[in-house]
């Protein structure tokens, strides 16, 4: 481990208070644990201070870390938007909730994170951007307040993306100032009671446009006159381009991640202003990471590779309880529904399949070897382990393993395709998928959630955009 990534994580608490079952619970203390979570668009972990970046990307994110825990391998369950967010809010993986493409929503049988918290007496809200964290997608179930800023233009239509002449002013878009503003606006009226909020941040996903200073942060000696504007569709942005020219995006990239960080710093101190910090349970994650040509490609939702499922989970539990710093073993978003609501105590629902993680926060060694479960649509599937990964592509008929810890690029050479290591893993794999049919069949019948229904033009805007 990395001296660069211990000196961003402070020592644990000193004479920190061991509470009863693990953690503790919500009845137990004299005030109730509210919740914090965030997500933070296309933020891949490698990024981030706290996990070993060079550039000081993260400063409120890593003092939060200092105070929480930071989970070195913590997996998305896809490279996109919304198959990935909606198994944080239910727990679940892709083939067993459902939400596989962009034409429908999620299945009413299935139970999301804050229609439990509400039904125990939370009061809830959600504050987010980007067209898929629409509410038509069954975002907004459970929440007293679901506002997307996109709701806030003009031209907005309801389950469609703008027209095609506002496509680039979607991607420029700046909003991590309104989240923080809505977000602090609602803590004010309503951090007296126990409370769940969440926040989504869109900023570091493409286009890459941070404003001043964050434009020229981590490039200042740039000279050249590639920018980070009509990223998807511009040309002049590809695999063999002038590597000064693909590092100028990347510190762009890097100047969103700043500037969004600095909007998080806002609303932590907000929660203490308001002094119900100590109190909260903080949760810092990402749905999907972003290529730059790793393995060919920029963007995302094409590939299962690292740099697009490993993202960042940073856990900070209320003042004064037993934790570590780092965790090593791996975890997935599906594990953060289910360790909000142990913490709490309140029972998971039976859908849930990832596992709490209070054990791991406490510094109990792991129950046993976690498989997480990755896929994308029609045809790519992952299953990332400690130190290796499956790989399979349907469409092609093809399995392979990685050594992560020998090839931690995953550029393929020393592939492993037959032996204990590839047989064990091709048969968790299989059972992953056997069990995800069953638990769909059980909890919805198989059956899809409603549909929702893009007109021709407004398919041809996604993709316009770069989603299809």
């Amino acid at each position: 481990m990395s001296s660069r990534i211990k000196s961003y994580l402070g020592a644990a608490f000193a004479g920190g208070l061991l509470l009863a079952a693990g953690c503790g619970r919500a009845t137990e203390g004299p005030e109730p644990v509210n919740v914090l979570l965030i997500s933070i668009d296309s933020l891949r972990a490698d990024h981030l201070g706290c996990y070993g970046y060079g550039r000081e990307t993260t400063p409120e994110i890593d003092r939060l870390a200092g105070e929480g825990t930071v989970f070195l391998n913590h997996i998305s369950t896809t490279s996109w938007t919304l198959p990935a967010h909606i198994s944080l809010f239910t727990g679940m993986e892709i083939s067993a909730h459902g939400v596989s493409t962009d034409g429908f929503s999620l299945h009413p049988a299935v139970p999301a994170l804050a229609e439990v918290l509400k039904e125990a007496g939370y009061r809830t809200a959600a504050f987010c951007t980007s067209p898929y964290m629409n509410p038509a997608f069954g975002f907004d179930r459970g929440f007293e307040v679901y506002h997307n800023t996109d709701f806030e233009r003009e031209d907005f239509v309801d389950t469609i993306l703008p027209s095609e002449e506002e496509r680039d002013r979607v991607h420029r878009e700046t909003t991590s100032p309104r989240i923080a503003e809505l977000a602090e606006e609602w803590l004010e009226e309503n951090a007296s009671e126990p409370f769940f909020l969440f926040l989504h941040f869109w900023d570091p996903h493409y286009d890459y446009d941070p404003p001043p200073p964050y434009d020229r942060l981590f490039n200042p000696g740039y000279e050249g006159d590639i920018d980070g504007r009509n990223y998807i569709h511009n040309d002049r942005v590809h695999p063999g381009m002038d590597p000064e020219d693909l590092e100028q995006i990347i510190a762009l990239y890097d100047g969103e991640i700043a500037f969004t960080d600095k909007h998080l710093g806002m609303v932590f101190n907000k929660l203490k202003e308001l002094g119900v910090y100590d109190r909260t349970l903080i949760v810092v994650t990402s749905d999907h990471g972003q290529e730059f040509f790793e393995h060919g490609n920029k963007g995302h939702r094409l590939t299962l590779y690292e740099e697009v499922i490993r993202v960042p989970l940073v856990v900070r539990l209320p003042e004064g309880e037993r934790k570590v710093d780092l965790i090593e073993t791996p975890a997935g978003i599906i594990d953060i529904a289910p360790t909000i609501l142990d913490r709490l105590g309140i029972p998971a629902p039976a859908s849930v399949q990832g596992i709490s993680l209070l054990p791991l926060l406490a510094g109990e060694a792991p129950a046993e070897e976690r498989f997480l479960l990755a896929e994308l649509a029609p045809a790519l599937y992952a299953l990332r382990g400690d130190g290796v990964k499956l790989l399979h592509n349907a469409a092609a008929d093809q399995t392979v393993a990685l050594d992560l810890v020998t090839d931690p690029a995953e550029t393929h050479r020393g592939e492993i395709t037959s032996g204990p290591l590839f047989d064990r893993l091709k048969k968790e794999f299989e059972s992953r998928l056997r069990r995800n049919r069953e638990l769909a069949e059980e909890i919805r019948g198989g059956a899809a959630g409603e549909e929702i229904r893009f007109q021709q033009r407004e398919i041809e805007r996604l993709r316009a955009l770069g989603y299809l």
